[in-house]
């Protein structure tokens, strides 16, 4: 098979998997050297028809952790389901390598997981097969493979697929809901929490306790939705007294800003606030993109040049900017002894926000004139899926800001910024009241 090339165009590196429908290959495109993951579905095998409507799923489905679909090939003997080639390792590997999970890690890929089949119940997909081979971590990403076992949430087929140990009781009958997926997230969330003991207290006592009610044989005994079972994990994660202010042990500060939509002024904000801070000379100042815009990067190069290479660190009157090369660690940055960082995370709509909830202060930018408004009811979604607005400031650079869906801790008009890098002492009186 690693000699083959199929379709005239895939050569085949090796095999993934092998089961009762079919196989799996990792190809890479002749032509494009990209990877690919091939599914062939052999046509004489049991459940053709019900393991092939995988694409027609695929295809309607656009969000960064799923797979997207490049193309259908067909033959005498199989159907081939090309897609894309989710990088990264599966959990069954992490678990594995590892044996015990930190429940800090347990928690934040529990959420990413909840974000992901939620998107696809909005969607009108059950999913029905979640186990650890079918998720895919790289770095603080998690994506999730293999849609062969879901299935439209108003329809019913004769077939669903599960795994043993895995699937829901009611699977078994045929009788599928949303909730099955929760039992799902339950256990995964027991595969990662392992064998408990009478000793185990704090977070990993109260995700134990969250399991035991996602596993309930009778899904009316389960969390209602996705979405309640990933609040609950949220407020145990981020914490309860998020409301209150930190009593920090480290003195750092952490700010995070975001634009209500991609093309809002964050990144000015982010500059003008890190260059605030640098003025007041209290200590050492990064500044670190998140957004993968590399913002930062075209302020290297309005100072510097375009001709000039552009660092992945790089120091501008006091600050320190990381321009979010994927190679930058941010556990290495933090650990630089900054007393004060500044999270830009841009506007994109599918941006994990959890990083953001982390910070001390969070900050979101935006206008709000009428054809804006839409933008900041779509951010009240992705803010509520951690917490309520009031513990976010919103800075409003033009509409009125009493038309705002949300309420906020804080809504104050940002006054114009002539020059991020050198705010003027208006914008600093501005800052030093906005972020006591």
């Amino acid at each position: 098979m690693e000699e083959e090339l199929l379709f005239g165009k895939y050569r085949i590196l090796r095999i993934l998997a092998n089961g009762s429908g079919g196989e799996v290959f990792l190809a890479e495109h002749r032509v494009l050297k990209e990877r690919r993951v091939i599914k062939c579905l052999y046509k004489n095998r049991p459940f053709y028809e019900e393991r092939r409507k995988e694409a027609h799923i695929l295809k309607q489905l656009h969000h960064a952790a799923i797979p997207c679909i490049y193309d259908i090939e067909e033959d005498e003997r199989a159907t081939y389901i090309i897609e894309e080639d989710m990088e990264g390792e599966s959990l069954n590997e992490i678990l594995f390598r590892q044996k015990s999970l930190p429940v800090s890690f347990i928690l934040f890929y529990s959420i990413r997981l909840c974000e992901i089949i939620e998107y696809l119940h909005r969607e009108g997909i059950l999913y029905l097969d979640l186990k650890p081979e079918n998720i895919i971590i790289c770095g603080d990403q998690l994506s999730l493979i293999d849609f062969g076992g879901a299935m439209q949430s108003e329809g019913r087929a004769s077939v669903s697929f599960g795994t043993q140990g895995f699937a829901a009781p009611e699977q078994y009958r045929g009788e599928v809901q949303e909730r099955t997926d929760v039992y799902g997230i339950g256990r995964i969330l027991g595969v990662m929490l392992g064998q408990g003991n009478e000793k185990e207290t704090g977070q990993r006592r109260e995700l134990r306790r969250i399991l035991e009610r996602c596993v309930q044989t009778l899904p009316a005994k389960r969390y209602r939705s996705v979405a309640e079972l990933k609040k609950e994990l949220s407020v145990l994660y981020y914490g309860k007294a998020l409301g209150r202010k930190k009593q920090k042990s480290d003195g750092k500060l952490s700010i995070g800003v975001v634009g209500v939509w991609d093309g809002a002024e964050s990144a000015a904000v982010c500059v003008t606030i890190a260059g605030y801070f640098s003025e007041k000379k209290e200590g050492r100042v990064a500044c670190i993109d998140l957004s993968g815009q590399g913002v930062f990067c075209a302020l290297y190069e309005s100072l510097h040049g375009k001709k000039r290479t552009v660092p992945e660190e790089f120091t501008l009157r006091g600050v320190s900017y990381y321009s979010g090369a994927k190679d930058t660690g941010l556990e290495r940055i933090l650990a630089q002894g900054f007393s004060t960082l500044v999270f830009h995370f841009g506007g994109k709509s599918n941006q994990p926000l959890g990083e953001f909830f982390r910070c001390d202060r969070r900050i979101v930018v935006g206008d709000a004139f009428p054809w804006r408004l839409s933008d900041w009811y779509r951010l009240e979604e992705r803010l509520l899926e951690h917490l309520s607005g009031e513990h976010v400031i919103a800075l409003v650079t033009g509409g009125d800001a009493l038309e705002l869906p949300l309420k906020f801790q804080r809504i104050a008009e940002l006054p114009r910024i002539s020059d991020p890098l050198s705010p003027d002492r208006k914008t600093e009186r501005f800052f030093e009241k906005l972020l006591r």
